[in-house]
């Protein structure tokens, strides 16, 4: 679609309800294998496949077994011990999606070891944007609202290794198949619930968690809002992030990484996930509706 001055406008997040619901992948990281498909509630769209993927890495309790619940009409439940998603497509209730996770029995009630991987509950999907040198604004839209949080800290405790976050991660990866670097990303982050802090502070560094050894880029939550989801209030992002993207970049390249390029037009967003990481002793949920990625072209 175009807007009144004729610049092009693209929506990049396809299925932004989750009407077509998931595949679920198993949690044996980097386990991709569809192990079963959902589709919400009353809603049948045999000929199409989900676009979302829900990760739940490194977690004991796979959701794969679990049977759907049909709450409402059009919503579905599917959880188990350690987690839930609840799948509700444009409800005034339920929103678009719930995720819960409570990670003790992921941990049997002690606190996660140093070096130890977390459990994660992360709703993704690829995407293909243009590349950034195209991009006039990028406009990004997300309505979350904290449903509870509950924190255990037993001897041991440490803020810097045990936490609940929810980051919104997109990927901005070099895609031009002639450049020595095509393939390398950047994992660009917007904060949009720690439990250790009502407005989650800045953060770069290199991921350790993961072997590619990329660099995240948080620029904080301040960056995009004012409001925090500790008030358990719904707080809208409604920001155009491309200055930030710009920034990250530019950081990267700053530190060492995306070495092999330094054009704007070898970039673009690749892929897309968010829910929750818990490192910690918690037992959260989190409610997400109305999500969007616009692309304004020049």
């Amino acid at each position: 679609m175009a807007n009144g001055d004729n610049v092009a406008t693209i929506e990049l997040i396809r299925d932004n309800h989750f009407s077509r619901g998931f595949n679920i992948i198993g949690p044996n990281h980097p386990d991709v294998n569809f192990v079963k498909r959902e589709i919400v509630g009353t809603i049948e769209l045999a000929d199409k496949e989900p676009v979302w993927r829900l990760a739940q890495w490194h977690s004991k309790f796979s959701l794969h077994t679990a049977v759907p619940s049909h709450i409402n009409p059009g919503v579905v439940r599917i959880e188990n011990e350690a987690k839930a998603v609840t799948i509700a497509p444009s409800d005034p209730e339920f929103g678009d999606v719930i995720l819960a996770i409570d990670s003790r029995p992921e941990y049997r009630k002690t606190l996660r070891k140093d070096g130890q991987m977390w459990p994660h509950l992360l709703t993704e999907q690829k995407m293909t944007s243009p590349a950034i040198s195209e991009l006039k604004e990028l406009k990004l839209h997300i309505e979350a609202k904290l449903l509870y949080s509950q924190r255990w800290e037993p001897q041991g405790y440490t803020p810097v290794q045990h936490c609940a976050q929810i980051p919104y991660v997109l990927t901005i990866g070099n895609i031009n198949h002639k450049s020595k670097g095509y393939g390398d990303f950047l994992w660009f982050i917007v904060p949009v619930y720690d439990d250790r802090a009502r407005i989650p502070l800045r953060y770069v560094s290199e991921d350790t968690a993961d072997p590619s050894a990329k660099l995240i880029f948080n620029p904080g939550a301040s960056a995009y809002t004012n409001r925090s989801l500790h008030d358990k209030d719904w707080v809208t992002i409604d920001a155009d992030i491309l200055p930030v993207v710009l920034e990250g970049l530019k950081t990267a390249w700053a530190k060492g990484y995306l070495k092999d390029s330094k054009k704007l037009s070898d970039y673009a967003i690749t892929s897309m996930n968010f829910g929750w990481e818990v490192p910690g002793l918690n037992r959260v949920a989190i409610q997400i509706r109305n999500l969007s990625l616009k692309a304004k072209c020049r």
